[in-house]
């Protein structure tokens, strides 16, 4: 009566994959093994010859083509974003030799950056997939990106080109909470001042501005200064000031005044969300975080949780 649990043992009750047998074949393809239904399970249990395979150069460029390139016009709208959706999720698995290799070549980087010289309107779901990847690279390799971006000129100019485009607005939310190193994080707020990204926002708050523009660029000033409420709560002794909520109340103020004199500019009291920045300027500035309630109701996120609810909202569905 007792033979029967090691006669259990005797049986080999582990299947593999079938993608382990097509990585056996010198010619198979990205495209063959991304039809196998469990890719991105093996993906994510970090499968060794499945890794290995995509960390090759050309693997890794065709992903990045399938999330900044669009798919071509006469496919099946069914399949049309199929492999734009996987490349997305294999990239964002979170598997560290792909983040690794991602955020440390430059090649790659600007193939993935090349997305953003696209013509306005951006394609809102390509634009989802090259926001999560990029997201998690700022979170996870975030030296290297930062370098990276601050190396590109028209970065900011791009961000408020495409501000419209919802995944682009939650992009450079991402480039606010998504670094962790302290002085890190106060050189993105301070590179950003210098651009002048708070000026440019403020100005895109204007009935001239295209509806989507208009709407993203207001709650990008109001989710700036939530988050720099946020960020006094979690550090209490910070050496240096938040420089975007400094710039934004002295010189969304000054725009306020001018919304209001001059003929055919914006009245706040017709915009909520910019008459909710405008109100909040003096409370965001001098009651301490924790007396928000706003702020003291909810226990702030980690990075990495804030890119993975992006990860839902915005991502592939």
């Amino acid at each position: 009566m007792f033979a029967a649990p090691s006669m259990f043992w005797k049986f080999d009750l582990h299947s593999s994959s079938h993608i382990d047998t097509l990585l056996e074949r010198d010619e198979v393809t990205l495209k063959e093994l991304m039809d196998e239904e469990d890719i991105l399970q093996e993906c994510k249990a970090q499968n060794r010859k499945l890794v290995e395979f995509l960390l090759k150069s050309e693997c890794l460029e065709d992903l990045v083509t399938f999330i900044t390139e669009e798919p071509p016009q006469d496919m099946d709208e069914k399949i049309r974003y199929k492999y734009p959706n996987l490349s997305c999720e294999l990239l964002t698995s979170d598997v560290s030799q792909i983040n690794d290799r991602l955020g440390e070549d430059e090649s790659l980087l600007k193939r993935l950056y090349s997305f953003l010289l696209n013509d306005s309107p951006l394609n809102p779901l390509l634009a989802s997939f090259f926001s999560k990847v990029l997201s998690i690279l700022i979170s996870r390799k975030p030296e290297q990106i930062v370098a990276f971006l601050k190396k590109k000129d028209d970065f900011v100019d791009l961000i408020i080109k495409h501000i419209g485009t919802s995944a682009i607005m939650d992009l450079l939310l991402r480039l606010l909470t998504c670094i962790e190193p302290p002085q890190l994080r106060q050189d993105v707020l301070n590179w950003l001042n210098e651009e002048k990204i708070i000026q440019r926002l403020v100005e895109l708050v204007h009935p001239t501005q295209d509806e989507d523009r208009h709407s993203n660029a207001s709650q990008s000033l109001c989710e700036i200064i939530r988050l720099s409420r946020d960020q006094m709560l979690q550090v209490q002794n910070s050496p240096e000031p938040d420089p975007l909520l400094a710039t934004l109340t002295v010189d969304a103020k000054t725009e306020t005044a001018v919304f209001k004199s001059e003929e055919g500019k914006l009245s706040t009291s017709n915009d909520p969300a910019c008459k909710y920045v405008v109100e909040n300027f003096d409370s965001a500035m001098e009651n301490p975080p924790a007396l928000q309630p706003n702020s003291s109701s909810q226990e702030p996120k980690t990075s990495e949780q804030i890119v993975l609810d992006g990860a839902s909202s915005n991502g592939p569905v």
